[in-house]
């Protein structure tokens, strides 16, 4: 049995709290003019759905009023701490006996075909645009709910927190009723994942155990009056709890592999936070970063994106499609094509394992963010029906734009619970679960700060649980922040393009397969990408004895597991990373004035009005796209390539674009021989474009439009 992860947070806080209660109450006696109000006066009662028991608030409040402020200001304390300097996190020497070419300082990968930098994350320049942040917590209050789950027989404890409730009642309200609701998928087509439905208000007015029919979350309500027949009540208290609990049909589907290997197979759990680069988690999150580093995690540092944002970079990992491919042949945006897509979980399921996937954040969810998502639940356990349930009822406290709390929690806690609970559920067989968060890293370089120790302690609980003596666990990002000031830094390019990435392998599988230790060391000064990942759990799933001959990543024949040595002299081209995207090219600065960046500018513009004019009835009624048109030129620089001469030269442009004030970012070849120009990737946007782009209907294009009236006759 496993108490909440809220709850073992809170424990110092709440400690704290009532001791400061007890001695308040020790020490502060009621004012003697004041009388009680009748309402309060009385006897004994009862608590949900009836009196209860009676508390004497006469010539208290301004006492409690202090009282609650001081212990506020000490919960903030416990929970946030005081220290916000800069923690440098030491990072572990390569090992100097391992075979093959050594990197020379200053690199983080050499070789003949990718030379990556190795750039101080704490320099000065990235420091000015950074500071780091206190975490805050959601609320000052304990929920009046928790849930226990006991994984050995597959029950659920909803814990009823009576002594909580003065916190939640108004002091003229003496009568509570609390009630749960099972939550539910219940959509259908193109409202499949944007429907729930919640099951008939249960009462309770105790601690319970939920009935095995209920097996995806609850929702809680509890609401108060004056009287227990008072007609208006008062919501007091509503939460959420997701609940991970096998399906018959899952318990059937192991069973089929139970005894046909000796040994279990290795678990995977796969844990993504948006938009932070290698660099940025070492810079934000280095209590998180130095944990990975002193307990043995292996880290891919040239570990290199695909394609812009995070749809083509899970795709690649998920799926070994490209966007491209992705789109023609499980296009998202027809209703039920993304189940045509080889997803890995499919894989893993086919062969006996448990399946499971949580996002938070659901309007931004990487299948459902301008898509239909998907018509059949994807994997056995699926937050989503529980996201949007907590969504749409929950108190919820913004940051940045995102939903940084969500009730009682941050919204992250929700999903890394859930991990816990699915890792812990099926700590006896094979797993594969996924869980992504956006909510406290998308949008800002500061913001992960506040969750560093949070996130130190969910890969810690992951030790406590004994979920690392079972699984490979990935803790990775999909790309760095991709616009804001920080982007028009050096650092800022490099950091897009290379997200962090962590692996953990338990002990057994190390004495096992020293081949793979080895390898996964080479590995880490070598260009990986996300095909490489989608590789490689399929040599895990190989290594199952469940299945083999597994086919390759489509849209990366040459991609490969990094169970096994990657070439020292690989490079983009040779790996499906387009050179926009690339960070092994040396870029050195031209002249922005000189008539090739302004040819290749011009070609740039061209294209992107070519593109909005063949679109353009892709536009809301009465709106369409300005004509775009070159502001200033910021920077222009042109590739060394690592490989010496070649039929071709990259530019790499920064521009301003007019109207909307549009921060553009470009990577142009320019082939020699017949005077030819092509874009290279896609075209970044810097700067962030919010409502300017509303009428465009095109995701991609959504970054040139700037949207105008057109003139009605």
């Amino acid at each position: 049995m496993k108490p909440s992860v809220l709850q073992t947070l809170l424990e110092p806080a709440t400690t704290a709290l009532a001791v400061l209660s007890r001695k308040q109450q020790h020490h502060h006696r009621p004012s003697p003019t004041c009388t009680n109000n009748r309402r309060d006066a009385g006897g004994g009662g009862r608590v949900a759905g009836g009196l209860l028991h009676p508390v004497d608030r006469c010539g208290r409040a301004p006492v409690l009023a202090i009282g609650l402020l001081f212990c506020v200001t000490v919960y903030l304390y416990f929970m946030t701490g005081t220290d916000v300097t800069q923690m440098i996190v030491t990072i572990p020497a390569d090992d100097a006996d391992l075979p093959g070419p050594k990197v020379p300082k200053g690199f983080i990968v050499w070789g003949p075909g990718c030379q990556i930098m190795d750039l101080n994350p704490v320099a000065k320049d990235v420091m000015r645009l950074f500071s780091k942040e206190r975490f805050v917590p959601c609320s000052p209050k304990q929920p009046l709910t928790s849930i226990e789950q006991h994984f050995d027989n597959d029950t659920v404890l909803v814990r009823y927190h009576r002594d909580q409730l003065d916190a939640f009642m108004p002091h003229y309200m003496r009568y509570v009723r609390c009630c749960y609701q099972s939550i539910e998928r219940a959509g259908t087509k193109d409202k499949a994942d944007k429907n729930f439905w919640v099951g008939e208000c249960v009462p309770f007015n105790e601690s319970f155990l939920l009935p095995p029919s209920v097996r995806n979350g609850v929702l809680v309500r509890c609401k108060a009056g004056v009287s227990e027949s008072s007609k208006s009540k008062k919501a007091i208290y509503t939460n959420v709890h997701a609940l991970i609990r096998p399906q018959p049909s899952v318990r059937e589907r192991m069973d089929k592999f139970r005894g046909r290997t000796e040994k279990r197979p290795l678990s995977v759990l796969m844990i993504g936070i948006d938009s932070i680069s290698r660099l940025n988690l070492i810079r934000a999150m280095p209590h998180t970063a130095q944990h990975l580093y002193d307990t043995g995690w292996f880290e891919l540092k040239g570990y290199n994106k695909i394609d812009d944002n995070t749809y083509p970079n899970l795709m690649a990992i998920l799926t070994g499609y490209n966007n491209s491919l992705a789109y023609s042949i499980c296009n998202p945006k027809k209703v039920g094509q993304l189940e045509e897509c080889p997803f890995m979980w499919k894989y893993f399921a086919d062969s006996g394992y448990a399946t499971a996937y949580a996002e938070d954040e659901a309007g931004i969810n990487t299948f459902n963010y301008h898509k239909y998502g998907f018509v059949a639940q994807p994997t056995d356990h699926y937050f989503r029906p529980v996201a949007l349930a907590a969504e749409k009822n929950l108190s919820k406290k913004m940051k940045n734009s995102l939903t940084f709390c969500l009730g009682y929690q941050n919204y992250a806690d929700h999903i890394y619970q859930y991990a816990l609970d699915f890792a812990s559920q099926y700590r006896t067989e094979p797993y594969f679960g996924l869980f992504w968060t956006n909510t406290f890293s998308h949008n800002d370089i500061s913001d992960p700060s506040s969750m560093d120790l949070r996130m130190k302690y969910y890969l810690e609980e992951l030790d406590e649980r004994g979920i690392l003596n079972s699984s490979m666990v990935v803790f990775f990002s999909d790309h760095g922040l991709r616009f804001g000031p920080v982007r028009m830094l050096l650092t800022g390019w490099l950091e897009e393009r290379l997200p962090f990435n962590f692996i953990w392998l338990p002990e057994w599988f190390r004495e096992e397969h020293p081949e793979i230790v080895q390898a996964l060391k080479i590995n880490r000064n070598r260009l990986t990408n996300p095909y490489d990942l989608h590789a490689t759990l399929k040599h895990v799933l190989e290594l199952s004895g469940r299945i083999d001959n597994l086919p390759g990543p489509l849209s990366c024949p040459n991609c490969q597991s990094i169970f096994a040595e990657v070439p020292w002299n690989r490079s983009c081209e040779e790996t499906a990373i387009e050179s926009h995207w690339c960070t092994c090219a040396n870029f050195q600065p031209i002249d922005k004035r000189s008539p090739m960046v302004q040819r290749a500018i011009a070609f740039v513009i061209d294209y992107v009005n070519r593109d909005l004019e063949e679109h353009r009835n892709s536009t809301t009624v009465n709106y369409a796209c300005a004509k775009l048109a070159v502001g200033s030129i910021t920077l222009a620089k042109m590739a060394h390539e690592p490989k010496g001469r070649l039929p071709y030269r990259d530019y790499l442009l920064i521009f301003d674009g007019k109207p909307g004030g549009g921060k553009f970012e470009s990577t142009v070849r320019h082939y020699q021989e017949r005077d030819a120009f092509e874009i290279t990737g896609s075209i970044s946007r810097l700067n962030e474009y919010a409502s300017q782009s509303e009428c465009m209907h095109i995701d991609y294009l959504r970054k040139y439009c700037y949207c105008q009236r057109t003139k009605l006759f």
